[in-house]
């Protein structure tokens, strides 16, 4: 149900940003959701990317003070669609400012180590941006899906507002730089979207959901993100074309190819020489004399190629050198008592 609001609106000069009131007719974002839980793909991007703005403009034609109560119930949805921040110091808005004080708001959007007022790089309006997105993602179905990229880097900006994965923004016009395009053409719909979109909300939980949504129940599960270091590597660098992401992918892998190596090469040196004598025993029972020379030989030959230390690797080749001496020694021996 719409009815009339004050709103902050702001007008940019150049690098400048003045702040005003407005009165508009409109209903809070929660309300939207909740009335209408399928969205288009390229409107949600859009709205994403319109409340980073707003609260970006906020802070900059203030003094630095953050927004205090971001959340789906301080923003507005105008009559054409547009998105709006909701004027915290109205006195006819006092009643929605009561119910974005309660425990189920104040849990779910506000940063616990973090009071309200001004903090450094506003990370109190950046935390509440992060679980905003969160929030929305997990209620809505959009149509088309979103891309697997597009859930990627909604993924890591909402770890990165929130302070859960990743270096932590400094500001909004870093989160506008983050966030997807806009896509100009939307593309067919892909199957899956619903557990696609509970997959990068990263777990709404159903009692929070419920009291933010003023008791109405909501059936949404919660589902953790899990992606493998490599694989993100890896989709980074196919996208974005970044040589230094498909870098740090190779590296790694050659990383645990040469660790699993050293692992097993230890075990092998290990076992190698404390055995080797007892081994050539065994053998020398069954094989001649000669057989036994030449699986020593191989078993020195097998170490050297695992054996990092330089030190043992200097013995063995000792050894290895003073067995292929007697080695020879006795083929010359041999030879002489020849007929």
């Amino acid at each position: 149900m719409e009815k009339m609001y004050e709103v902050l609106k702001f007008i940019e000069h150049g690098t400048h940003c003045r702040r005003s009131l407005d009165c508009v007719q409109g209903t809070s974002l929660m309300q939207r959701l909740k009335e209408c839980p399928h969205m288009d793909r390229k409107g949600m991007l859009a709205w994403f990317r319109e409340i980073a703005r707003c609260v970006d403009q906020y802070h900059r034609s203030g003094s630095g003070q953050n927004y205090r109560y971001l959340n789906p119930c301080s923003i507005v949805v105008t009559e054409d669609n547009r998105l709006m921040l909701l004027d915290l110091e109205a006195p006819d808005n006092a009643g929605v400012l009561k119910q974005m004080q309660t425990g189920a708001v104040r849990n779910h959007f506000v940063r616990p180590v973090c009071g309200l007022g001004i903090t450094k790089n506003h990370e109190a309006d950046l935390f509440a941006y992060g679980k905003t997105i969160q929030f929305m993602l997990a209620y809505t179905n959009v149509h088309p899906a979103l891309t697997g990229w597009e859930e990627f880097r909604l993924e890591r900006v909402i770890g990165r507002c929130t302070g859960e994965t990743g270096k932590k923004y400094q500001d909004f016009a870093q989160v506008l730089k983050a966030l997807p395009q806009i896509p100009r053409t939307v593309p067919e719909k892909m199957p899956g979207g619903k557990l696609s979109l509970k997959r990068v909300a990263g777990g709404v939980g159903l009692g929070a959901a419920a009291c933010l949504c003023l008791c109405v129940l909501l059936g949404v599960e919660k589902q953790g993100l899990v992606r493998a270091e490599t694989e993100e590597l890896y989709q980074e660098a196919e996208a974005e074309g970044e040589k230094k992401a498909k870098e740090k992918y190779e590296n790694r892998l050659i990383s645990m190819k040469a660790e699993q190596q050293e692992k097993l090469a230890a075990q092998a040196a290990a076992g190698m020489i404390a055995g080797i004598s007892r081994q050539a025993m065994d053998i020398t029972d069954k094989i001649s004399a000669q057989e036994v020379e030449r699986e020593l030989l191989a078993a020195y030959d097998a170490i050297l190629g695992y054996e990092s230390d330089p030190v043992k690797a200097e013995e063995i080749r000792q050894k290895k050198s003073e067995l292929e001496n007697e080695k020879e020694t006795g083929a010359e021996a041999v030879s002489e008592n020849s007929p």
